[in-house]
């Protein structure tokens, strides 16, 4: 927990229990130990209809709004796989929790893909010092169990607190029935290839087109079926809902559902623009939290873990740098963060960035701006191109009348004083959590440096169409067979 953040919320928790204990609070008392199931799903940003898309169908994410709490303004910790996952599960930032470029290339590197990456990943794999949440509640007497994507450690998901791996929500919710359990449903469907299902079936014509992109017909394909891997991924979250319903479990569940980073199109995943950090964010726990709350408060995957420590009556270690959101879901009106930071050191590139929000400015620092950015669908239809390197060093945009991120402010000298603001306000963020963005020039090989240009591939840096999808129906052994295959629960042992 930060400087600001700990007087802040000193006064914030004052507050929220003078105004429960004068007037009846809307919620109740909870449970002592509630079970947890918490969904984090990869490549999806806010296309549901619950954060305003009308096309896409996502009943079951809908219902989770409806019946709990939804942050309109959620940020990831990082726009990156292994980072996001690492910072929601040990409420701590990347650069804090070791993990600051992708997990896992060690599985292909020792069958000859990537070797210059391979040291690389074991030296960003989660620190041993760090303790997560399924850790934490199993002293607490919780059954762990994950399904799905880890990404975090190059260790085995067994020596950090899980019990069960590969457990399918069905048999883990109904073996645990009478027992506290910690849930991690980690779903793939939206990452490239989607995960398509003939059961949902998008047409171009249909799609909503960001606002970042001009028209396009090759982007409208792929977005239709981005769409249709998102319903699909829809009805596996309706699997858990179900099954908590059948079990009689729902009034005693805390459901949390989020996501890693933004899509896989420019602009977005990779990056610290909008699309790429703003993610969908709520939480359900009936009788306890209130329901059909929109709340616009700041908040961060990494505060997810005090918010779950705050339900259960347990103290916030100081070493967290989060909050929990509690307070703000009970009360609303209650000031909650002043600032979000997100952060990237690696995806598969160096490209140390960093930035900030507060109120509705956006402020992004370049650290490298030699770096190139991953190639993402969709460059040639952006509005606003991406900046060919070297980029900007800084970047300063009003989101109330900028959103897309378009007009850079800071090279305007009206905003000199906004921009010196933000600057600030970063710098003291970075100052005190020991952020060194620059620190891994120390280890960086010169394999590694940027083949193809800024784009990093020679032959087409900036493609336009992607390979279809190929996954056709969902079942679980072809499910364990793909998580494998981009990153999932590695093989015991490792």
């Amino acid at each position: 927990m930060t400087m600001f953040d700990k007087s802040r919320w000193i006064i914030s928790g004052l507050v929220l229990s003078m105004a429960i204990a004068g007037c009846g609070s809307q919620v109740s008392q909870q449970p002592s130990l509630p079970n947890i199931v918490l969904i984090f799903v990869d490549d999806m940003g806010t296309e549901a209809g619950c954060y305003g898309n009308d096309v896409v169908k996502t009943p079951n994410i809908d219902r989770l709004a409806r019946e709990g709490v939804l942050f309109n303004n959620a940020y990831t910790a990082s726009p990156s796989c292994s980072q996001s996952r690492a910072a929601i599960l040990t409420g701590r930032y990347p650069h804090s929790n070791g993990v600051q470029s992708l997990i896992q290339w060690h599985i292909r590197a020792e069958g000859g893909e990537h070797p210059d990456r391979l040291e690389r990943t074991k030296r960003h794999s989660l620190s041993h010092s760090e303790v997560i949440i399924p850790q934490t509640l199993k002293d607490l007497g919780y059954a762990t169990g994950i399904f799905g994507k880890w990404h975090a450690s190059t260790d085995s998901v067994l020596n950090w607190g899980f019990d069960e791996v590969w457990a399918e929500p069905e048999d883990f919710i109904t073996k645990h029935r009478d027992e506290p359990f910690f849930y991690y449903h980690a779903l793939i469907h939206t990452h490239v290839p989607f995960w398509t299902d003939p059961d949902f079936s998008y047409g171009p014509s249909e799609v909503v087109l960001p606002a970042h992109f001009n028209e396009n017909p090759d982007l409208r394909a792929d977005l239709a079926e981005y769409y249709s891997a998102i319903s699909n991924q829809d009805r596996e979250i309706g699997r858990i809902l179900d099954t908590l319903d059948r079990e009689g479990l729902t009034e005693d569940t805390l459901v949390i559902f989020s996501s890693d980073n933004g899509p896989p199109y420019a602009r977005a995943k990779g990056t610290l623009y909008e699309w790429g950090v703003r993610e969908p964010l709520i939480f359900r726990y009936p009788g306890v939290l209130p329901e059909d709350q929109r709340n616009d408060g700041l908040a961060s995957t990494v505060d997810v873990f005090p918010t779950i420590l705050e339900l259960l009556g347990q103290p916030i270690p100081d070493r967290m740098q989060c909050i929990s959101l509690v307070p703000i879901m009970r009360k609303p009106s209650l000031t909650g963060r002043e600032i979000v930071v997100c952060e990237l050191t690696f995806h598969v590139l160096f490209n140390p960035m960093r930035s900030v929000r507060s109120g509705d400015w956006k402020y992004i620092r370049n650290f490298y701006p030699d770096a190139p950015f991953v190639t993402q669908l969709g460059v040639r239809a952006l509005r606003c191109p991406l900046a060919v390197p070297p980029r900007p060093g800084e970047e300063l945009y009003d989101l109330r009348t900028d959103p897309v991120e378009c007009r850079n402010l800071a090279v305007d000298p009206q905003y000199a004083k906004d921009l010196e603001r933000m600057r600030d306000l970063l710098e003291a963020w970075m100052k005190e959590t020991d952020d060194d963005p620059l620190a891994e020039l120390e280890y960086l090989s010169p394999t590694e440096a940027f083949p193809g240009g800024w784009f990093g591939r020679p032959d087409d840096p900036a493609p336009n169409t992607r390979p279809p999808s190929r996954w056709g129906k969902l079942t679980f052994e072809r499910l364990k067979g793909e998580l494998s295959f981009i990153g999932g629960i590695p093989r015991e042992g490792q």
